[in-house]
């Protein structure tokens, strides 16, 4: 019970972490990628990383086992954070079920924000400071950051983001014995990367 208690408490702590990041992040005006993955390692990708961990010492794992499932969880963790902001910037409304485009609303400094302000230069350079002045944009401007996204590339960078995390989480599976098991975490993570809500 005591590893129970400490992995959980850990991950609670990095959420708490995470959440106090995000939420200065959104009041300082240089952000960046790096900064943005140690942000969501510690909210999101910590909780799946800690939920994995207490499992597999709930399912009385090896000491390897339940290492490879934190491990999972913290990689699939990150691949979800960066499906949910691409949800948010181009998802089809009808299936995701709220309004694309509230990130930028709000002026939040997701993967593809801060890819496409390294990317940028010219008119989409100053179209994205605007973003951070403003704090947001207004709903009818949406349409016009979607096109800076795919003309910079970063929907496809998102994309390759995802691959990349979930592939790594798929690679901490190949330890555990039982081929079951190994399957159920495949659907999970496939389940998580390719929903669209």
């Amino acid at each position: 019970c005591k590893p129970v208690m400490a992995a959980f408490t850990k991950g609670l702590v990095e959420v708490c972490e995470g959440q106090s990041l995000d939420k200065e992040y959104e009041l300082k005006n240089k952000v960046t990628i790096e900064d943005y993955k140690l942000m969501i390692r510690k909210k999101t990708a910590a909780m799946i990383e800690m939920c994995c961990r207490v499992g597999g010492y709930l399912g009385n794992g090896t000491k390897n086992e339940i290492d490879a499932l934190a491990n999972f969880g913290r990689n699939i963790g990150m691949a979800f954070q960066v499906q949910d902001d691409l949800l948010d910037a181009v998802a089809d409304e009808s299936q995701f079920g709220k309004f694309v485009g509230g990130d930028l609303m709000e002026g939040k400094k997701t993967f593809l924000f801060l890819k496409a302000m390294e990317k940028a230069k010219g008119n989409d350079k100053k179209m994205l400071l605007l973003v951070i002045k403003n704090k947001g944009i207004k709903k009818n401007k949406i349409s016009e950051y979607q096109q800076i996204y795919h003309r910079l590339g970063v929907i496809e960078d998102a994309r390759k983001e995802i691959r990349n995390y979930t592939n790594k989480a798929l690679q901490q599976l190949s330890i555990l014995k039982i081929k079951e098991d190994r399957e159920l975490f495949s659907k999970l993570a496939d389940y998580l990367i390719s929903r669209n809500k």
